[in-house]
């Protein structure tokens, strides 16, 4: 697409982003100014004049108009707006504009129409790293085998995995971590922590699986969790694609440290924990998610929770709150993971062009034909300026099955990417 000429003298444009969820299409054109129909279906057919504000509360096919009134000026599909316009998801006219056909060409060069841009608006693809204790422990009685034998197979059963069932859709890495003694007592050092890898990556079952047989690796060792986060980030930072980055790290017990590898005694302890904690902080700060799975009942509540909260970004005692997830079942460890992993992969949404932040209330939102509010709890807001998150129920609802999200903003609020 190419960019047609605007007038100074233009009145405010609208760049309307629409999406229909399954296709995961998005059209963004600018209309003209005041455009008001003739008949308002106001007067027959839709119920208009309830009071609202201009971030979205009007009803489907409404906007907020003189007074902070619901109005419309048209009804998507009808013919009062003329010829050459048509009528958008708020009930606007606007003009409907073909393809620019060079200078000289009728709207092209010269002329007052806005620019027409196809843009695309699709779900952001998750990175998610299984930072998976390999720790002596992980032998252990769990369910029906034992915590190592139960976890695997929650993430890479052929039939049930998470891993195997949305390789297609999340890129998953996989980290094994344990250490030999930490660092040891001699020099030189020992390696620590020690790190079995898969670089994440779409369709990356196989490889994953592969890494992670029944007999190719057997718990044993240590459990330098912090260290092995900042491993896991440094991974993830490897990853060049666009999309949120996540870290699960499923561990059955009190994290040690490589510098002291079994804690005696309760500042030991304690400065093992402030390790992982410091990690996970440091990766929400390269705005790197951390989910905490607890695989059994030996690790506490208290550092659980404090992982957790980190881990989204907030302060270590901000509530009593559980973020954390406690599985002491292969039911629960999959009800865990498909919770995590479901609720990064949804709701993230790029959009192939740029919005003024200062501006983005005037953003009109429609989920299913229903408003959503600006920076609501369940309506959405703006990452940056070109990403764009469904919130509470909000995201809850396009989760499940086929939905019509559709976007409006005003013209030189969007800035659309044009294709070279």
């Amino acid at each position: 697409m190419t960019r047609r000429a605007q007038r100074s003298s233009k009145k405010a444009l609208l760049a309307a982003a629409v999406l229909a969820f399954a296709a995961s299409g998005l059209a963004v054109s600018c209309g003209g100014g005041s455009n008001e129909s003739q008949v308002s279906p106001c007067k027959s057919e839709l119920v208009c004049g309830s009071a609202c504000s201009v971030i979205g509360t009007c009803g489907s096919g409404q906007y907020c108009g003189a007074g902070s009134k619901c109005t419309a000026d048209c009804i998507s599909g009808d013919s009062r707006c003329g010829a050459g316009k048509a009528c958008n998801a708020i009930g606007k006219c606007q003009d409907t504009l073909g393809v620019d056909g060079g200078p000289g060409s009728a709207g092209g060069e010269g002329s007052d129409s806005c620019v027409k841009l196809d843009v695309v608006y699709t779900p952001q693809i998750p990175t998610v790293i299984m930072l998976v204790d390999q720790s002596g422990s992980m032998n252990a009685d769990f369910d029906n085998g034992n915590r190592w034998n139960v976890l695997r197979d929650a993430l890479v059963n052929v039939d049930t995995g998470i891993i195997s069932t949305l390789q297609d859709k999340v890129r998953f890495g996989l980290a094994l971590y344990t250490s030999d003694d930490g660092y040891g007592m001699g020099q030189p050092q020992k390696v620590c922590p020690i790190i079995t890898d898969v670089p994440p990556a779409l369709n990356n079952y196989a490889a994953i699986s592969a890494a992670y047989l029944p007999n190719a690796w057997r718990p044993n060792g240590d459990t330098p969790s912090g260290e092995s986060v900042d491993a896991a980030v440094k991974i993830l930072e490897a990853v060049q694609e666009e999309g949120p980055k996540v870290i699960v790290l499923a561990t059955d017990g009190e994290p040690d440290s490589c510098v002291d590898p079994d804690p005696n005694n309760a500042a030991g302890r304690e400065a093992a924990r402030q390790v992982s904690v410091t990690a996970v902080t440091n990766a929400f700060q390269k705005q790197i998610t951390t989910f905490v799975i607890s695989v059994g009942d030996e690790v506490g509540e208290d550092h659980l929770r404090a992982v957790a909260n980190v881990g989204q970004g907030l302060a270590v005692d901000v509530d009593n709150m559980d973020r954390f997830y406690r599985a002491n079942s292969q039911a629960d460890l999959k009800t865990a993971f498909d919770t995590i992993v479901g609720g990064v992969r949804s709701c993230i949404l790029a959009l192939n062009g740029t919005v003024d932040a200062s501006n983005a209330g005037s953003g009109v939102v429609l989920l299913d034909g229903q408003p959503l509010v600006f920076n609501g709890p369940d309506g959405w807001r703006l990452n940056s300026p070109s990403v764009l998150e469904l919130q509470g129920a909000a995201c809850n609802t396009i989760k499940n099955g086929n939905h019509d999200l559709k976007i409006d903003f005003p013209c030189g609020v969007i800035i659309p990417i044009v294709p070279k």
